[in-house]
């Protein structure tokens, strides 16, 4: 007597694993990707810190970032960017009185 219950499990088994790889194991994720238009508008600011210190620079938002790492204590990762996008350095987002936006017409002496 065969046994149509596990003739029917090796069967599906089979046919997932060809429906795997035959749709989608081996593309990528090319709908994910970041392109050029996607990217986040930077915002220039100027950062006034606790300790009456300020730094200029361009941030992808005026709170705690999306990709930001937050450490047990308060404490945080924030990065300060340049007007092409490129990291330039880092914050504690914890230290921060305030952001001032600056336009862009406004020039730095």
């Amino acid at each position: 007597m065969v046994n149509f219950r596990g003739l029917i499990y090796v069967l599906i088994t089979l046919a997932m694993f060809f429906l795997l790889g035959v749709s989608g194991c081996s593309s990528g994720f090319s709908g994910f990707e970041m392109t050029e238009n996607s990217k986040p508008e930077l915002i220039k600011v100027q950062i006034f810190f606790t300790d009456n210190q300020s730094i200029t620079g361009y941030v992808k938002s005026l709170g705690i970032e999306e990709d930001a790492k937050v450490y047990v204590g308060g404490s945080s990762l924030n990065y300060l960017y340049d007007k092409n996008g490129n990291i330039i350095g880092s914050y504690n987002y914890q230290r921060v009185l305030y952001m001032k936006i600056i336009p862009e017409k406004e020039v730095d002496d």
